[in-house]
């Protein structure tokens, strides 16, 4: 029994030896780093020659990379081990050494989402670097012009690239570009590759509305209780909200379904179609179709042997458009704060095909795009209807086909019309000689938009071009901006809060007329404009310049509202630096203009905060929903730089600009520093500061707002990772001093307020466990006590607002690839808070007892969010 004992003590003993070891064919980089005595060099090959020549199967492979030696080799012989390798296609293969990545691309939000349809084609179905131009290379993700152009100076002399390696050792380009690449591109033969693709993916959401959108959907459209009015007081919101009307209570559930189709790179065609929140199912609608409601594309890519090399992409359906520097055209519907154009900021130029969520600036149509030896040349034509704001302009009562518009809306629930104008009709009521009248009001596909546009670019030699863009969107009903005083009128349903009509609403009164005294009457809308860049050893220098025709001449720069953007990249080894320019013209109204900017359109206007006091809550969406960017004048700097092993600057920028619809001037600057004593530890540090009105500060206007934040991150085996975080913000506002220049009585509602300071923190957990391979768990805790403050969270691919008064909430994400092809992300989210539920709008006398607001109330949230990729 004591033999037998001992036997299976041993066996044990030998087997965990054996696992133990590090295999080299399912290694990580990492650990390969870190779990065995060789260098980072030595690391790197091994992990290359798996990568790109063939998995291993014998140990003594070793001896075929040049870095691994016979001492190395001997050293390495009882530490690691080589596993049976299946041996697969080269595809799913692929698939397989970066499902990390395509994993990554597949749960992208936002303004990433279309392009990483575009960029997991190119991780499946890699393209050959020695063959790209440009603008494909540089269109890949974290690619800079610098190192683009290295790439290419270099092929340009016959220098073809045969490996990673090889790759690395091009003159001019950085570790990060090289890096970025490798999985993106090939160097000699062309991977065996599939000639059919499919990608489905289904995501299932029931997230509740955001706060703006609450409150906006929350607020009374039946005011009986005008500051001079004797009638009762308003006896509840249940019906009298968009909220009540329609129920919205249960408004949660959002359904996403997508497929793509590829056949060898060359033909693709996707599909998409969105149930949002509130809209009626497709099958249950006896208007709507697929085509109507659904977005669609095929397209078809290849090199062309006609009168030389030509490459030529033309797609039909839904398309994306974007050129320069994203102020004459980029479609989306999605706006970004920052967006450099660089790193995570990135854009990709030229035509691809859309099926994305964008709707509202959506185009449908036909796109060519065709690219010969040192020129580019584009066209698209897009037909498609738009959902628009329509006011009574002929005053005839009604919202018809005969009223003028005042300019595209986004909304964020699309009700259908036939509802719109139920609600509106309800809302209409008569009590006590005043009327409240709904004069302004969205509507879907109210706008007929048909546009042509192009682009032309030269580019006389590698690293330098010159492009020229325009549009012209033509229309079947009239934009027409009242003067100011009917505007306000039309906006604000009674004349006791026109003075909430501040000089920042300049931008709405500025928007695109087609009719007007000064020029006449047109139907259309044209903006034309350049762009270039030139590299220069290590610097890009690029910018574009752009026009909104109203009066000028085509041909004539500087007579029409316009928009400029300047900017310059310098890249060294750890080390950039990007510098940005930019000043647009209040007037500038391209509504596909979406370029560098610190806040978007209507910030700050009746759309932004007079939400109580507008004609229609709706039109809050005009700021909520808005992709445009504010005109604004300023510069922005931002670098990173790593000046130690252990100590690098992740990121720090400043920002310093002009509001020009008022003049207010801005300042905000961030940094980030990482303290990293081992690989396992890192220490982070950040800290944001931001003032508004910086040029007077005891302007009413003026506020300061800091931000400290301490993160502490562990990486354990198996790449798991904890990270535990504080962040500390406060707030300062001035007083009011033209109360403290004249007191009010003691109890007086306009009592004199001193200066401000609200603070606030949070602490917070999170966690990644990897399971296996085909298993992990992200998830987090976190409780805040913001009194008055807010937090930005990011939840794995999401960002969560955080400003309620206290709270706390939990999530977790499980992500597993259930099959070969099928991958399934479950998230789930608690989140219980303190809030102050919608006040009622009483501008009466305050009663003498009670308060005219429901007290603080605890609100709780249980959030689903569902996503299945299926990959075959």
């Amino acid at each position: 029994m004591k033999k037998l004992l001992m036997v299976s003590l041993l066996i044990m003993l030998i087997i965990s030896i054996a696992e133990a070891k590090i295999d080299l064919n399912t290694a990580t980089l990492l650990e390969l780093k870190t779990q065995l005595p060789i260098t980072d060099k030595q690391a790197n090959d091994i992990y290359d020659y798996r990568f790109y020549n063939s998995f291993f199967q014998s140990i003594y492979q070793l001896r075929e990379i040049e870095s691994i030696d016979q001492e190395t080799l001997n050293s390495l012989k009882p530490l690691v081990s080589v596993s049976h390798y299946d041996e697969k296609d080269e595809s799913a293969q692929r698939r397989d050494d970066i499902y990390y990545l395509i994993e990554r691309l597949g749960s992208n939000e936002g303004l990433q989402e279309g392009m990483s349809d575009i960029w997991e084609d190119y991780l499946i179905s890699p393209r050959n670097i020695n063959k790209l131009a440009f603008s494909d290379i540089l269109n890949l993700p974290n690619t800079s012009p610098i190192d683009v152009a290295a790439i290419l100076n270099r092929v340009a002399v016959g220098d073809s690239i045969s490996s990673y390696r090889d790759l690395r050792k091009s003159p001019g380009i950085s570790y990060y570009g090289a890096k970025n690449l490798q999985n993106y591109v090939y160097y000699k033969e062309q991977p065996e590759v599939r000639d059919i693709y499919f990608d489905y993916q289904m995501k299932y959401n029931d997230s509740p509305y955001g706060d703006s959108e609450k409150e906006m959907y929350l607020e009374s459209m039946i005011r009986f209780d005008y500051p001079d009015s004797d009638a009762p007081k308003t006896p509840g919101i249940k019906r009298q909200s968009y909220w009540g009307y329609f129920n919205m209570e249960s408004d949660r559930a959002t359904m996403m379904n997508k497929l793509r189709m590829r056949y060898k790179n060359q033909f693709k065609a996707g599909f998409i179609y969105e149930t949002p929140k509130g809209s009626t199912p497709i099958f249950d609608s006896n208007s709507k179709t697929l085509f109507d409601e659904g977005k669609f594309y095929v397209g078809y890519e290849n090199n062309i042997n006609f009168l030389g090399k030509n490459f030529l992409k033309v797609y039909a359906g839904n398309f994306r458009a974007t050129f320069g520097e994203g102020l004459v055209m980029e479609n989306t519907d999605s706006y970004s704060p920052r967006k450099t154009g660089y790193g995570f900021n990135k854009r990709i130029t030229g035509i691809i095909g859309d099926i994305s969520r964008t709707q509202e600036y959506a185009l449908r149509g036909i796109a060519l795009d065709w690219k010969r030896n040192n020129m580019n040349a584009v066209v698209f034509l897009s037909s498609d209807k738009k959902d628009a704001v329509v006011y009574d302009s002929n005053e005839n009562g009604e919202l018809d086909d005969d009223d003028y518009i005042l300019g595209y809306i986004n909304m964020t629930n699309r009700f259908s019309n036939d509802e719109l104008e139920e609600s509106e009709a309800f809302f209409n009521t008569e009590y006590d000689d005043n009327v409240n009248q709904v004069k302004i009001a969205p509507r879907l596909d109210a706008l007929q938009e048909d546009i042509i546009g192009g682009h032309f670019e030269y580019t006389p030699f590698i690293g330098t071009h010159i492009g020229f863009t325009g549009y012209e969107a033509v229309y079947d009903r009239e934009f027409v901006v009242p003067e100011e005083d009917e505007l306000k009128e039309i906006l604000i349903y009674h004349s006791d809060y026109f003075d909430k009509w501040k000089i920042t609403d300049n931008e709405i009164t500025s928007m695109y007329s087609t009719k007007t005294t000064e020029y006449g009457d047109k139907d259309f809308r044209r903006v034309v404009g350049f762009d270039w860049r030139t590299v220069l050893n290590n610097t890009s220098i690029q910018g574009e310049y752009a026009e909104l025709e109203i009066d000028g001449r085509l041909g004539k720069i500087g007579d029409d509202p316009s928009a400029l953007l300047i900017s310059s990249y310098t890249q060294f080894d750890n080390l950039y630096l990007i510098t940005i320019y930019r000043d647009y013209d209040l007037d500038f109204d391209n509504p596909y203009h979406r370029s560098f900017s610190e806040s978007e359109r209507f910030d700050d206007t009746v759309f932004d905060k007079l939400t109580y006091g507008l004609n229609n809550t709706l039109l809050n969406d005009m700021y909520n929903n808005s992709a445009q960017p504010s005109a604004e004048k300023g510069i922005y700097f931002e670098t990173r730089y790593q000046f130690h092993q252990m100590l690098t600057l992740n990121k720090a920028y400043l920002d310093i600009w002009e509001r020009k619809s008022d003049a207010r001037r801005g300042v905000r600057t961030e940094v980030k520093l990482e303290f990293k004593p081992i690989h396992q530890l890192r220490f982070r540090i950040r800290h944001k500061h931001q003032v508004k009105r910086y040029d007077d500060e005891m302007e009413r206007g003026m506020s300061q707002a800091d931000e400290t934040e301490l993160k502490f991150i562990t990486y354990l085996s198996n790449y798991d990772k904890l990270q535990l975080g504080y962040i500390y913000a406060r707030v300062l506002q001035p007083p009011y001093l033209s109360i403290l220049s004249n007191p009010s009585e003691p109890g007086a509602a306009d009592m004199a307020q001193a200066q401000t300071l609200t603070t606030g923190d949070m602490i917070y957990l999170d966690y990644t466990h990897n399971f296996n391979k085909n298993l992990k768990v992200i998830g987090a805790f976190s409780m805040w006590y913001a009194n008055g403050a807010s937090f930005w969270d990011f939840e794995d691919i999401e960002l969560d607002f955080d400003h309620s008064d206290r709270g706390y909430k939990m999530w977790f994400n499980i992500h597993s690839r259930i099959a070969n092809n099928v991958y399934l992300s479950i998230k789930y989210k608690y989140k219980q808070f303190l809030t102050r539920e919608l006040e009622f709008r009483d501008y009466n006398d305050i009663p003498e007892e009670g308060e005219y607001y429901f007290q603080r109330v605890e609100r709780k949230e249980n959030i689903v969010r569902l996503q299945l990729d299926w990959k075959f």
